[in-house]
């Protein structure tokens, strides 16, 4: 019996992340090809998971001409060869492949909203972004939701009527307990490297290093919060995007200067760095559902996190961390402060992270389910 054709569509092959140790599972149901931007780490994906892949690049800010030559691209390449689902991911993957599955008739086109991209933006750019996610619904035969958050955010702001899906708890993938677990994980020569002494305590960042993370305020909390404590340290590890959502100067300054910052760069194994960490710090302005806090749940670190969609589906305040408002400096400080001055609560916090996330989460309950979706619409 032939394999149904089951095209996934990421903007860049970072974003295929998403779907980590998931591919193999949907390559024993479906016939995989993975379509992103033509870069070294899409064809190591589509190699390691035994999937086929294609590229076509595909630009993450808006730009008409290449726009347009990716979505003919696109056209032309599900034309030729008949996918039975397409499976759209990113803002702009998802756009272009939603109408270019529209336009080929293809009978499952799944749009999965990982986040609002709109959010984070104003003016003219928040109107054509708000236009491209109705495109995106109204192009789609079926809409899922990384987190219940963005499903109700979805209908407030009238992005569209039809039915959003949010398999189990939400998150596109889930957590993975027996590679996230502090118990094969160890530490002592990163300890050693960053010179950690045994009684600094740690605030630690992973994701990207950008403004709308929030790391303008966490760095400026930091920076008064470590003249009142000495024995702080700020762990940052992730990658600066200095063109598309740049730091402000004074924060770049700061960064370079204090010597409590330490900056990790990007890892590909962050457990280690999790471990270090007596508190994760996520003050972010926008997200779809926040995958680093649920590793670093996983992980035993209690959270301080913005009260956001899909971090509120994760942290509940004071009992595996706290709620902050988003933007907010001065929250910010006095739950690090707080945080620094009450050791007993935090380490209280940390026997029982990752039994709740695990519980809500727990990454081959998720793919069982998530399995089992695909198909069914699939039929």
């Amino acid at each position: 019996m032939r394999k149904k054709k089951f095209f996934i569509v990421t903007t860049i092959p970072l974003s295929l992340i998403f779907f980590k140790g998931q591919l193999l599972l949907l390559q024993d149901e479906f016939d995989v090809t993975l379509i992103s931007s033509p870069e070294e780490e899409l064809f190591k994906t589509a190699n390691y998971n035994k999937v086929k892949s294609y590229g076509i690049v595909m630009k993450r800010e808006i730009s008409l001409l290449y726009d347009f030559l990716s979505l003919f691209k696109l056209v032309v390449y599900f034309y030729r060869n008949k996918p039975d689902i397409v499976h759209g991911n990113t803002p702009k993957g998802s756009f272009l492949s939603m109408i270019a599955s529209w336009l080929c008739r293809v009978p499952t086109r799944i749009y999965y909203v990982h986040g609002l991209r709109y959010q984070g933006t104003t003016g003219l750019k928040k109107r054509i972004l708000i236009y491209m996610e109705r495109i995106s619904c109204k192009s789609a035969t079926d809409i899922f939701a990384v987190s219940k958050g963005v499903k109700d955010v979805m209908y407030d702001d009238g992005i569209t009527r039809k039915k959003i899906n949010v398999i189990w708890n939400g998150s596109i993938n889930g957590i993975n307990s027996d590679f996230f677990d502090p118990e094969i994980i160890e530490c002592n020569s990163l300890q050693q490297q960053y010179k950690i002494k045994n009684g600094d305590f740690v605030f630690g960042f992973i994701g990207r290093i950008v403004a709308d993370k929030g790391i303008n305020e966490l760095v400026g909390s930091f920076k008064n919060l470590n003249e009142l404590y000495p024995n702080t340290k700020l762990l940052l590890v992730g990658n600066y995007e200095h063109d598309l959502d740049p730091l402000l100067p004074e924060t770049r300054i700061e960064l370079e200067q204090n010597k409590n910052i330490i900056i990790a760069g990007f890892q590909k194994d962050t457990r280690p760095f999790y471990k270090l960490m007596n508190l994760f710090v996520f003050p972010s302005y926008r997200e779809g559902f926040g995958i680093s806090l649920m590793e670093a749940a996983a992980m035993n670190i209690p959270a301080i996190s913005s009260d956001i969609i899909g971090c509120n589906e994760i942290i509940e305040d004071n009992v595996n961390g706290f709620l902050i408002p988003s933007k907010n400096k001065n929250a910010l400080f006095e739950k690090m402060k707080f945080s620094i001055e009450n050791i007993d609560k935090i380490n209280l916090m940390s026997t029982i992270t990752r039994d709740i996330i695990l519980s809500k989460f727990e990454q081959k309950k998720l793919w069982s389910k998530t399995m089992d979706i695909y198909k069914q619409i699939s039929e």
